[in-house]
């Protein structure tokens, strides 16, 4: 009996271990893009001068200086994308990240989740899953590919007022969907 019991913990070490490293895990693939945004650089962007008279733009330049992680992989393949969907509910499963909104149209489904942070505009952790996002980029004349399915991950001090502006200065796909969330 421990003897299987030992089987189980660690077969259920690895697949938390490869949930866990789901970006990593499809980096160099192929079939996958994927943009990882250390914090050095994010510590770099936050020490340029960019001083403005837009309250805005000071604010997501603070948020900036406080990211930590920022990830995307995207992919055409329907296997990578069941990974991204089963890592979403193991995350969901085993960590505080929890859905927030799902949405659907022009068929694209997207689904929100975040870690909630100090107040009710700040989240530690906001993973957003896009699926069919190259039938809207097709439907709108858009010259992208690799962007059927989309898996962001932002980790840090995040001011939810801020993420879009994020999106569209670094220009990853599925970037207009996080809008929706304001």
């Amino acid at each position: 009996m421990k003897k299987y019991s030992l089987i189980l913990v660690l077969l259920m070490s690895l697949n938390l271990l490869t949930a866990q490293n789901i970006f990593e895990q499809y980096q160099k693939d192929p079939a996958a893009s994927y943009l990882s945004v250390s914090p050095k650089m994010f510590e770099m962007l936050g020490k340029l001068s960019l001083n403005t008279d837009d309250p805005q733009m000071n604010g997501f330049i603070d948020m900036v200086k406080s990211m930590d992680s920022f990830k995307v992989l995207s992919t055409k393949s329907g296997i990578i994308a069941q990974d991204m969907e089963s890592w979403i509910a193991n995350q969901i499963d085993q960590t505080e990240l929890e859905t927030v909104m799902n949405l659907s149209e022009k068929d694209v489904d997207v689904q929100f989740c975040v870690v909630y942070g100090s107040d009710d505009s700040k989240v530690d952790r906001l993973v957003m899953y896009v699926k069919g996002a190259q039938k809207f980029a097709d439907k709108e004349g858009l010259d992208i590919s690799n962007i059927n399915f989309i898996l962001l991950s932002i980790e840090g001090d995040i001011d939810l007022n801020q993420v879009a502006t994020l999106t569209e200065v670094i220009d990853i796909p599925g970037g207009e969907f996080l809008k929706e969330i304001n």
